[in-house]
């Protein structure tokens, strides 16, 4: 891989112009790292964007969460064919039907529970503050049907993660807090990395989140950006609360896709993907999952990663399979469709995601 740091930042310069307030972005391979930045971590002041800044990583929590699963899957502690119901029993009428292998990878029809909590969230201004138990966030479709029977489908769950923070606490006894710390963030040394439980901010330095104004009924109201970054993201939980910062993101998939985090039979099982239903995933890149990770196929061929979209904040970051080079972009804005900036950052990943690799 060449890196072209004209074409990197090109892109970033065209996502500010698209709407964001700030973008960065990080490059590595086996000779060396790129960095880049454009626009600004803070409206009001001014203050520039920076590459190595803290931020809200959304729904690349779920790769940290499924690869410490698959470490506790390891040491015998859980099994990939456990049931909900062995370790939550009653918290779902179909819970002994669902395996922990179908919650990792979006198979086990729970349904989404994210257009409930988004709708909390914008009702009030007290909203983003609530303080959410995973419980409470499977308890909002405990109710009602599944989207399919276990295996038989594919659909985005943050309800799946939420059962998997409750299972990886039953089965250790401690908090995914803990675990996360004890087994990956530090091993791998990601100490810019954490798993905030009800803190409403972000560690220093850190980049300001912003948001489109949207209705209790997610429709995107006209008024300036909104600044999103005081929030409590128990809401998303064991499916997107982690903060990080793009070095740490790289640094993570480097270590699980080159094999120095889980047995190769259980990396093997995490990169085996399935077909992902068109438009049924909140950033619209990817074309198959596995189990936390996502795939993309591209003219330069077969990618791995993660998308990340949380109120004030979107992030991808995608690798070779073999752990050996990636991509990491982030911007302070949005999160998810009908934000009209997702398009413009997906079609411009994508394309400079093929110019790198190839």
């Amino acid at each position: 891989m060449r890196i072209d740091p004209g074409e990197v930042q090109r892109l970033l310069d065209q996502l500010v112009a698209s709407g964001a307030p700030g973008a960065g972005a990080r490059v590595e391979d086996e000779g060396g790292t790129h960095q880049a930045a454009a626009g600004v971590a803070h409206i009001r002041t001014g203050r520039a964007m920076r590459s190595d800044l803290r931020f809200r990583a959304g729904s690349l929590t779920k790769s940290f969460v499924a690869v410490l699963v698959l470490k506790l899957v390891a040491e015998g502690t859980l099994s990939l064919s456990d049931t909900v119901a062995q370790w939550l029993p009653r918290i779902l009428p179909y819970g002994g039907e669902v395996t922990v292998a179908q919650l990792l990878n979006h198979t086990g029809g729970v349904p989404h529970n994210a257009p409930l909590v988004w709708r909390e969230l914008w009702a009030t201004a007290a909203g983003r503050f609530r303080a959410w138990t995973p419980r409470q966030l499977v308890a909002l479709v405990a109710d009602r049907p599944q989207d399919f029977p276990p295996g038989s489908g594919w659909a985005y769950s943050n309800t799946g993660y939420a059962l998997l923070h409750m299972v990886v606490e039953a089965a250790t006894g401690g908090t995914l807090r803990r675990e996360l710390s004890r087994q990956i963030l530090g091993p791998l040394r990601l100490s810019r990395t954490s798993f905030p439980v009800n803190a409403r901010g972000i560690p220093s330095p850190s980049s300001r989140g912003y948001s489109l104004p949207l209705s209790p009924q997610l429709e995107v109201l006209d008024g300036p950006l909104v600044d999103f970054t005081a929030q409590n993201p128990s809401y998303a939980g064991a499916a997107g609360a982690m903060v990080s910062v793009l070095g740490d993101l790289t640094g993570f998939f480097r270590g699980v896709l080159g094999g120095q985090v889980l047995p190769r039979h259980l990396l093997a099982e995490m990169l085996t993907t399935v077909p992902v239903p068109p438009a049924s995933i909140p950033l619209p890149l990817f074309e198959r999952y596995g189990m936390g990770i996502m795939e993309v196929e591209t003219p330069a061929g077969s990618l791995l990663g993660h998308a990340g979209g949380i109120p004030g904040f979107l992030s991808i970051v995608l690798s070779t399979p073999d752990g050996g080079r990636q991509l990491a972009v982030m911007v302070n804005v949005g999160d998810r469709p009908p934000d009209p900036l997702v398009e413009p950052f997906i079609h411009g990943f994508r394309e400079l995601a093929v110019g790198l690799f190839s």
